[in-house]
């Protein structure tokens, strides 16, 4: 028996949109609520996009991880090409992996060490000094796979810098522009909240672009994968 599920890449697109939309909105509400009315009920905390173990950690940890997958299904079907770019795809893959965790579990902010800051005499763009070793990492990254983003067919291309500037975008520099702003006035404050929840919608947005652009790379450029099923009996052994 064979089953066939089909995927619209647009339909998908369009619905993580009602999503990021959603909690773009709930985020920027959540923190009007806190700094200008002084609002402190718990149930806000579920969708402030600047905590973790809520509502948008766990939606971007999905997606993240449903790029992980869909980046997984590519490396396989290029493994069997013998395609040299297999190992990109793959890396990728692992690499989305470890994003996905790190939405839900901040590893990234172990790296924030007061103390280490003050000792490197750290302070504005630098204020969050995770920024540095991240920023070191992207371009390492930017540089390995710069023959890869060439190969690939224009359009997709195109649509994996764009999804790849705006999550940095939001990720690093956001981050630095809210570092920035907390070395000057701290962190518990409107402009501050803003700023958080505006990096947090760059990355949801960034990561909704490249779902895009990876189902329609499998649609187009890899077809026919097949799903196969088997219930062994119990009996069996």
């Amino acid at each position: 028996m064979n089953f066939q599920i089909s995927i619209s890449p647009r339909r998908i697109a369009a619905s993580l949109s009602i999503w990021v939309l959603f909690f773009g909105v709930a985020g920027f509400v959540v923190q009007v609520l806190r700094y200008g009315f002084n609002y402190r009920e718990r149930w806000i905390n579920l969708f402030n996009l600047d905590l973790e173990l809520n509502y948008p950690s766990w939606y971007q940890s999905f997606t993240l991880l449903f790029c992980a997958i869909l980046l997984g299904v590519i490396a396989s079907a290029k493994k069997k090409q013998s395609d040299r770019y297999f190992p990109h795809w793959k890396a990728l893959s692992i690499i989305f992996v470890l994003l996905a965790l790190d939405e839900s579990l901040s590893f990234h902010e172990l790296l924030i060490i007061p103390d280490l800051r003050k000792a490197l005499h750290l302070g504005g763009l630098f204020y969050f000094i995770w920024v540095i070793p991240g920023a070191a990492f992207v371009l390492v990254t930017a540089l390995n796979y710069f023959k890869f983003l060439l190969y690939l067919p224009s359009r997709t291309r195109y649509l994996f810098i764009l999804a790849g500037c705006i999550y940095v975008g939001g990720a690093l520099g956001m981050e630095m522009v809210g570092g920035y702003y907390a070395d000057l006035a701290g962190q518990r404050n409107l402009i501050y909240g803003t700023i958080a929840t505006t990096e947090e919608i760059f990355e949801m947005v960034g990561v909704l672009i490249f779902i895009y652009a990876l189902l329609a790379y499998i649609g187009s450029y890899i077809q026919d994968i097949d799903v196969r099923f088997k219930v062994l009996d119990d009996r069996e052994k």
